[in-house]
């Protein structure tokens, strides 16, 4: 008796947890929230952050829009991930090094509009990703894995 009753109550704590996912108010963690994290992981694994740092956003993007189904946060959030991941990377890595006397560069406007404006391609095919898997069916999820292949092989092709 009591193995059920506590049973139902983490059932109902992870009830809780998904009705608040759901939830668009709550989306604005989440597009805050995981780029800091692929960024951290990012800068923590190094090279083998790269991993995480080109198929993360995809995998992270895929799960919440999926899951969620909400087609405007799903865009916003798929809009966002690359630019706020790239944005966070940088001050990470000198933060986590202590080089905290360049930090201050990482804030400037005109390094933000680089950011923006060297990856706002990627930005749109993302956010053209996340409406995609908001559908759940597999046309829609072929046609979004194909842009990310693309994607891909477009940012392989300018590592030296």
């Amino acid at each position: 008796m009591e193995l059920k009753e506590h049973a139902n109550e983490n059932t109902e704590y992870l009830d809780r947890i998904k009705d608040a996912i759901k939830d668009p108010k709550y989306s604005i963690f989440i597009i805050l929230g995981i780029p800091f994290i692929l960024a951290l992981l990012g800068v923590l694994f190094g090279l083998f952050g790269m991993v995480i740092v080109l198929v993360g956003p995809l995998v992270a993007l895929a799960c919440y829009a999926y899951y969620t189904g909400n087609k405007l946060s799903s865009a916003i959030f798929g809009l966002l991930i690359i630019p706020l991941m790239l944005l966070y990377f940088k001050p990470i890595d000198e933060i986590l090094n202590f080089q905290f006397d360049q930090l201050w560069r990482y804030f400037e406007w005109s390094y933000i509009f680089m950011i923006i404006d060297e990856f706002w391609k990627y930005s749109l095919a993302h956010s053209l990703i996340g409406l995609l898997f908001t559908f759940k069916k597999k046309p829609y999820l072929a046609i979004a894995l194909l842009i990310f292949v693309l994607q891909l092989m477009e940012i392989v092709s300018h590592i030296d």
